[in-house]
């Protein structure tokens, strides 16, 4: 992956933001797993970071190398501070079917296994999460089970008229293990996450949109265009007022003076009323 623009993170916001310590021990367990199949691979395209999952073959299903993958993608968040992320899939037809199967069954079944990667995947969507920066996604057609999770940690929906969101963990005799719970409740609400919970039945895109999981639907096929298209417009304003209006919803309100403060007279202020005096 090609080295970003030097970007300095502020400590502040990032305080503000990072989630739970970095579960080592939990990743040293996965690591030595056999890998599987598929990648989570990052692209820098302008100033946007994007992911793609990367496993066509099994639905974009996330095997326990691309659970390594993706944690080593969000360690480097902090270089793109401010930065639009936009998350998509290299399968046609699938964004994510969850955790891939016959690497579950032959390595996952075990409790410490099974408990690494609930941290790991937790610790690494939750680390999505609170990115500086938009967090988009580019759905065509099912995000099922972990594929509903990954979905969850991300902040603007783009979902095709093909896409079908499903917390089908119900049917499979387990529970969100990802922390797609919690963060589906802070979504849509406790009234719809519970309905859709015990639910297991996947939504159309114009379902989510309606429950407030989806932010626009578009015709099938046009996700990601229309994704980047957005996190392309994003990424024309400043990165330090972007990181900041992220750390204003994202940290919660006790940001809001200290960010208003730090920005209030500094480069890009300053640029701006210029430019306003200037009749521009």
């Amino acid at each position: 992956m090609a080295s970003p623009v030097p970007c300095r993170p502020n400590p502040f916001i990032e305080s503000r933001l990072m989630p739970l310590l970095r579960p080592d021990a939990a990743v040293d367990r996965i690591v030595g797993l056999p890998r599987g199949g598929g990648a989570i691979r990052p692209h820098i395209r302008g100033r946007v970071l994007e992911i793609l999952i990367d496993h066509p073959q099994a639905a974009g299903a996330v095997s326990p190398g691309m659970m390594v993958d993706l944690v080593s993608v969000v360690d480097t968040l902090p270089q793109y501070a401010g930065w639009p992320v936009v998350v998509h899939s290299s399968a046609p037809r699938a964004f994510c079917a969850g955790g891939d199967l016959r690497s579950v069954r032959a390595h996952l079944m075990e409790n410490e296994a099974a408990s690494a990667m609930v941290d790991v995947m937790t610790w690494a969507l939750d680390r999505l999460s609170a990115h500086s920066g938009v967090v988009l996604a580019a759905v065509e057609g099912p995000a099922l089970g972990g594929g509903a999770e990954f979905l969850t940690a991300c902040d603007h929906l783009v979902l095709s008229t093909s896409a079908r969101v499903g917390f089908v963990h119900a049917s499979l005799g387990v529970s969100p293990g990802w922390g797609g719970a919690g963060r589906l409740v802070r979504r849509v609400g406790r009234r719809h996450a519970l309905m859709w919970l015990a639910d297991p039945r996947p939504r159309s895109a114009e379902a989510c949109a309606r429950m407030g999981m989806a932010d626009q639907v578009v015709p099938a096929g046009a996700a990601l265009e229309s994704a980047q298209g957005l996190a392309a417009d994003l990424a024309r304003s400043p990165e330090g007022a972007r990181a900041a209006v992220a750390a204003l919803v994202k940290g919660g309100a006790e940001t809001e003076r200290a960010t208003f403060l730090r920005l209030w007279g500094g480069a890009d202020h300053l640029a701006a009323l210029a430019a306003v005096r200037a009749g521009r």
